[in-house]
């Protein structure tokens, strides 16, 4: 494929097909009117977790507003999958991301894999793939080149405030085209997901519009995933938790640009290191208490 030599953190960063959470990381661009007061689950999942495309050629951990993307937390409770855990933390100067860091552990393992990725291991261009952003009219689209197969994979985009509409396709090296339809609105307080005929639905929880669940079909047949938003403190967490199949739960952490002016990390590269010496997450590789926000300088 086109990411086959890219490193896990740096597929991350950019939407494919089969890195379905990196999508997710990519597409946290406009977090809708997320505030201390009242957040709306239905727009900000419109927002985070629905649009599975990239909207740059350059590397991006969201800059919203007064938020800066600090860390993610991503455990997978379903054994068959082999992680455990996989986190990442990220750090800045100024705005500027300057590095990284990944946390990993398989299942049945005690050994935690602690990475540090420089600037340039962040982009795909490192790895050859080359990404090229026009407007066509109405429509963005977005190429990616890379040496894989498919060598090139295209999006084609039109976007509103309540919808998208986008075609991928995949153009492989044997001169072979597939393309994929999907289409995300909102209608009716309700936010409708299909791709290629293939549809699921969000609703709000009728006792809290900061929480919402998706179900894979209409009418009602089990909830397939929820999404929840909330301030702590200062800092803004937006979390899926998928129910049925590789259960996962996906944590994204935010904290206000004004409070913090710069951060640096320290530490060489190692291959293995015990949680008990990281301050970024917990035993459990949940984020520490207190510990999602910068390292500042001073």
């Amino acid at each position: 494929m086109l990411y086959d030599n890219i490193p896990g953190m740096v597929k991350k960063l950019f939407a494919t097909q089969t890195q379905f959470f990196m999508k997710k990381l990519i597409l946290i661009i406009a977090l809708g009117a997320l505030n201390a007061f009242a957040i709306d689950c239905l727009r900000s999942t419109f927002d985070i977790f629905a649009k599975e495309y990239p909207t740059s050629s350059e590397f991006s951990t969201t800059i919203y507003k007064n938020f800066f993307l600090d860390s993610i937390y991503l455990h997978y409770a379903d054994t068959s999958h082999s992680t455990e855990y996989d986190n990442n933390k990220y750090y800045y100067t100024g705005t500027h991301v300057d590095s990284a860091k990944t946390y990993t552990k398989e299942h049945g393992s005690d050994d935690w894999e602690i990475k540090v990725l420089s600037p340039e291991e962040l982009t795909l261009e490192a790895y050859g793939v080359k990404t090229t952003v026009t407007q066509e009219g109405d429509f963005k689209k977005v190429r990616q080149e890379g040496k894989g197969n498919p060598p090139v994979t295209e999006y084609l985009i039109y976007e509103t405030k309540d919808s998208v509409y986008y075609t991928v396709s995949y153009l492989y090296a044997s001169g072979n085209k597939e393309s994929y339809e999907h289409r995300v609105y909102i209608r009716n307080d309700t936010l409708y997901t299909t791709e290629d005929g293939m549809g699921a639905f969000i609703v709000r929880d009728t006792a809290n519009e900061s929480k919402c669940y998706e179900y894979d079909s209409y009418p009602q047949s089990g909830i397939h995933a929820t999404y929840e938003y909330e301030m702590r403190g200062d800092t803004l967490t937006a979390t899926k938790k998928i129910l049925g199949g590789y259960r996962n739960t996906l944590i994204i952490f935010l904290v206000p640009v004004e409070k913090y002016s710069s951060a640096i990390i320290s530490g060489k590269r190692r291959p293995k290191l015990n949680p008990v010496k990281s301050k970024d997450f917990d035993l459990l590789g949940r984020p520490a208490k207190n510990k999602h926000n910068f390292i500042i300088k001073h």
